[in-house]
């Protein structure tokens, strides 16, 4: 079995780099570093960001720009994401204090919410809520669809391993660390050692033809 058969998680995939190729270009009033009319904080990863414990800033208005930003407690569709864009909410959230609400009144995805978009699931779930969603599964069987996971932490999504050894995978996520969906490199061993596992979506097809 190999993943270029693997029709489900190939799809899976596909969603998931639509979020990290998407390009958008920002106005001012997707700028936001202070309180929502909801009076809950907010701040968007642009690039006057001066997080004291983030780096992430990285959009800028007028410009290009290139993947669906880090919305804390977000689930946005691409769709969603440039209708608020365009209506002139936050984009993105990136709050270095966990415990922070989200806010109804920016856009973008966490990690939990780009699970949620990708596995096609009813409604937005926390990564604590995983276990209810998916199985356990070791390295040997994990195909593109599958996650690596630290349940009540973060998720990101198996794409290749870059090595024969399997030592060394390709991944994408939606972190704060980069304030956006993108894609990188991720040490196996690091990922097991700092408490990930690998979960499988409950009841996916996987189409091996």
């Amino acid at each position: 079995m190999c993943d270029t058969e693997n029709t489900w998680g190939r799809q899976v995939i596909e969603i998931a780099l639509q979020y990290a190729n998407h390009q958008w270009i920002a106005i001012e009033r997707n700028v936001l570093h202070g309180f929502d009319p909801d009076g809950v904080p907010v701040d968007t990863p642009d690039v006057t960001w001066t997080g004291e414990v983030l780096d992430c800033g990285w959009w800028k208005v007028g410009e290009v720009n290139k993947g669906v930003a880090y919305g804390w407690g977000n689930a946005s569709t691409i769709e969603e994401f440039d209708a608020g864009i365009a209506d002139g909410k936050q984009a993105g959230n990136v709050p270095e204090d966990k415990s922070r609400m989200g806010s109804k009144y920016s856009v973008g995805v966490d990690c939990s919410g780009l699970l949620t978009r990708c596995w096609n699931l009813p409604k937005k779930i926390a990564t604590r809520d995983i276990p209810k969603v998916a199985d356990k599964i070791s390295l040997e069987e994990i195909r593109q669809g599958d996650v690596f996971a630290k349940v009540g932490s973060h998720v990101m999504f198996f794409i290749e391993f870059l090595d024969v050894e399997k030592k060394l995978v390709k991944i994408i996520d939606s972190t704060r660390s980069t304030g956006k969906v993108s894609i990188r490199e991720m040490v196996v061993e690091e990922l097991f050692a700092n408490g990930y596992e690998v979960y499988r979506k409950r009841g996916s097809t996987y189409d091996f033809t």
